[in-house]
C-alpha cells in the first residue's frame, strides 16, 4: 500500500471498505480459523489431502 493511500484513508476506513467486500460482511476471528486447523489435524479429517479450503468469508466467490 502506498504511503499517500495510507495519508489519505484512516485505517477504520479501510478497514470498513475491505469487510464490505466479504460476502459474510466481516473479517474472520482467529477462533475460526483455529477450528480448521483443529478439524485438519483430527482423525476425522485423515482422508482429505491436497485440498485447498478458502477460509476467506466467501470472497473469493468468483474465482473458480
Amino acid at each position: 500500500m502506498s504511503e499517500q493511500i495510507r495519508r489519505k484513508y484512516s485505517p477504520e476506513f479501510r478497514a470498513k471498505q475491505s469487510a464490505e467486500d466479504i460476502p459474510v460482511g466481516r473479517y474472520g476471528e482467529p477462533e475460526e480459523l483455529a477450528a480448521l486447523a483443529v478439524f485438519l489435524s483430527s482423525r476425522v479429517a485423515g482422508y482429505i489431502t491436497g485440498a485447498v479450503l478458502p477460509v476467506d468469508g466467501g470472497l473469493r466467490r468468483f474465482a473458480f
